[in-house]
């Protein structure tokens, strides 16, 4: 058993992540990544994508087939999508590793931040996965795996997670940054995390949450993690959002649980987005505290105009915009 296991965040596809077994989840139905990895083996092996459907808490190892630079996969069956909350997510870490053990000649491991354009807060779900990781890690996982790599494709997401982790673990003892930029975790009875890394992932309802109604568009992009999230963090709040271009139906279920247990719900009706507005009155109808954007007073319908909203022409006006608005509903 080894006394150190090495952490990346890395930028790229994990289909084309060398290592020698990556993981997915099976969400009682397959996305993103998850989908990705099963279609191209069931391309390659004219196989059905019924082999890989896996039931919650069963996990299932099969032959890439050439397919992906892993020569095995893992699907690891959870909850709907809908369920996947960050202390699952930490379960999860905890259960691939675990796995991973058992499995011959595995050194590298590889796995994404599951849940994030589900509505997961991305810094949440990372803190979570790596938090899993490490724990399993700590109680004896691990056997002969050398290194972990959380593989990201957004470069931009990439690159706000791996800040994340470092913030997360820099003042974790045991825990060292190589020049690579991975974390050297050392296996320790005395071993303790960081307060932000060992409690990311505790009960879900336990973390108040913002909900933030806005599409997942290029233009947008940094108006939420610059204007948005930051704001809402200082608030004391995790930042969730839905790409429900990414989603089936049941997704909707999805975006009306969190709207309900939201603290207070940020729309940005920029660009007149239909789903926004139907959110925006299902928040109403939940008489939920509810702050609407707009970066052009041209760009509502007439449907909101009589109401209260922040106009912004820049993302450092609607920064400050914000924390004054959250500070005024007391939503943190």
């Amino acid at each position: 058993m080894r006394s150190t296991i090495d952490v990346h965040l890395i930028e790229g596809d994990i289909l084309a992540t060398q290592c020698e077994l990556a993981c997915f989840k099976h969400a009682q139905s397959f996305y993103g990544a998850d989908e990705a990895a099963v279609s191209a083996i069931a391309n390659r092996t004219g196989g059905s994508w019924a082999t890989f459907e896996t039931t919650a808490g069963e996990a299932k190892v099969f032959d890439s087939a050439g397919a992906l630079a892993a020569p095995h996969v893992a699907i690891f069956g959870t909850d709907r999508l809908g369920a996947l909350r960050y202390h699952e997510l930490r379960i999860l870490a905890g259960r691939m590793l675990g796995l991973g053990q058992t499995q011959k000649n595995v050194k590298r491991l590889a796995t994404t931040v599951h849940g994030v354009r589900a509505g997961l807060d991305e810094h949440e779900a990372v803190l979570a996965l790596v938090g899993g990781f490490i724990d399993a890690f700590q109680k004896g996982a691990g056997g002969e795996i050398e290194e972990i790599l959380v593989v990201e494709q957004n470069a931009g997401r990439a690159r706000r997670m791996r800040q994340t982790l470092e913030d997360g673990l820099s003042r974790t003892g045991g825990v060292t940054r190589l020049p690579t930029g991975a974390f050297r975790v050392e296996r320790s009875v005395a071993f303790k995390q960081t307060a932000v890394m060992a409690t990311a992932g505790q009960a879900s309802q336990e973390k108040p949450h913002a909900f933030v109604a806005m599409p997942f568009l290029a233009e947008l992009e940094d108006v939420f993690h610059y204007g948005i999230q930051g704001p809402v963090k200082n608030a004391g709040l995790l930042c969730e959002r839905v790409d429900q271009a990414a989603f089936d139906g049941l997704i909707i279920q999805r975006i009306r649980e969190r709207i309900e247990t939201a603290r207070v719900v940020i729309a940005d009706l920029s660009t007149a987005n239909p789903n926004v507005y139907l959110e925006v009155g299902f928040a109403w109808g939940r008489n939920k505290p509810t702050i609407l954007l707009v970066r052009d007073v041209k760009e509502l319908r007439f449907d909101v105009q009589a109401h209260r909203c922040l106009i912004y022409r820049s993302i450092r006006e609607l920064e400050g915009a914000l924390a004054l608005e959250l500070k005024r509903l007391g939503a943190g």
